[in-house]
């Protein structure tokens, strides 16, 4: 099995990295598998994590001793890690930057190089080759070794020669970008001061994408899409809690019977339209009455009907008892 491993940002905390589109959050790192992005394992940094050697030793520990293939990029690569990922039966692919262990003829080596040229060392079974394309891209790699092979690019269709490290590292690092990508269609994460609410939203949309991959790896034929997914859940959740809460609250009713002080009815208001018995002729059915008392507000006014329908701004503290229709006393209401 094929894993990934990458470090994303979510909102707005105290970590900042100018590298990546949200440069402003928490920073998690998860570890994907590589074809599905189904999130394996993760951890937040909380401003206290130790080494990035010990964080990736945290990360890697459920897949210790098990032969899994690792793809990672070149702020987690390096010469001493890769080493020791492979005493833990850990395989790594990934970019490295120059000064995680390449040596220094290689260095010297790789800027004479001219584009399609590659330039490798070998020690033991960690293999460093660096390939000049449009940019220098050095890699390290326990998984492979110096072949290249032809490839043809998607955009231009144009044959050219790669090493196949680097064409299988662009290969499995689409996991992590799966992941991101369906995180990033529906976030329900919204702007708030307190961030383990970020946090909580943002694991319980990571549980969700995990069962819409586990859903759709059991249902092949299934073409329900990740927002009907999580519609669905949703839906079951309030028809589930509605029957558990029913019961109870109907016992509780009983329980407690007159007990229960009224609840408060809100105040009326007023109808847009006229209603159809407003000019039957009967007035005396039509009286005016103060507009009832609200918990802000003692004596309470509204917008008189007739003024507003003149383009006259002015409220009254009067209202018709059948109608609701707010007016005042003299001028509007005759």
């Amino acid at each position: 099995m094929k894993v990934c491993l990458v470090g994303e940002v979510i909102y707005n905390f105290e970590c900042i990295n100018p590298d990546k589109i949200t440069k402003y959050g928490i920073l998690v790192w998860t570890v994907c598998e590589s074809s599905t992005g189904y999130i394996c394992n993760l951890q937040i940094y909380d401003g206290k994590c130790g080494l990035l050697t010990e964080t990736v030793g945290f990360l890697l520990e459920p897949f210790e001793g098990k032969g899994y293939h690792l793809y990672q990029d070149n702020y987690y690569n390096s010469a001493h890690q890769t080493n020791e990922s492979l005493q833990k039966l850990i395989r790594v692919c990934g970019t490295i930057r120059v000064n995680r262990g390449l040596p220094k003829d290689m260095i010297e080596e790789a800027k004479k190089l001219k584009k399609g040229e590659v330039t490798f060392h070998r020690n033991q079974e960690i293999l460093l080759i660096s390939y000049q394309d449009k940019r220098l891209v050095n890699m390290i790699s326990t998984l492979h070794t110096a072949e290249v092979i032809e490839t043809t690019s998607r955009r231009t269709g144009v044959a050219k020669k790669k090493p196949k490290c680097v064409i299988d590292y662009n290969t499995h690092m689409h996991g992590v970008d799966t992941a991101d990508q369906y995180l990033a269609y529906y976030p329900f994460i919204r702007k708030t001061v307190k961030w383990p609410k970020k946090v909580f939203f943002y694991l319980l949309q990571c549980c969700l994408f995990n069962s819409y991959v586990t859903f759709s790896k059991n249902n092949s034929n299934s073409r329900k899409s990740f927002l009907d997914f999580m519609s669905d859940i949703t839906e079951n959740l309030i028809h589930t809690s509605d029957a558990v809460s029913s019961p109870s609250s109907s016992s509780s009713d009983k329980s407690q019977g007159s007990s229960r002080p009224p609840t408060p009815t809100p105040t009326k208001r007023a109808p847009k339209n006229d209603p159809p018995g407003k000019l039957d002729g009967k007035l005396k059915n039509h009286q005016l009455v103060h507009i009832p008392p609200t918990k802000n507000y003692k004596m309470p006014t509204q917008k008189c009907r007739v003024c507003v329908r003149k383009n006259i701004k002015k409220e009254t503290r009067f209202l018709c008892a059948q109608c609701g229709v707010p007016l005042h006393p003299e001028g509007c209401y005759i």
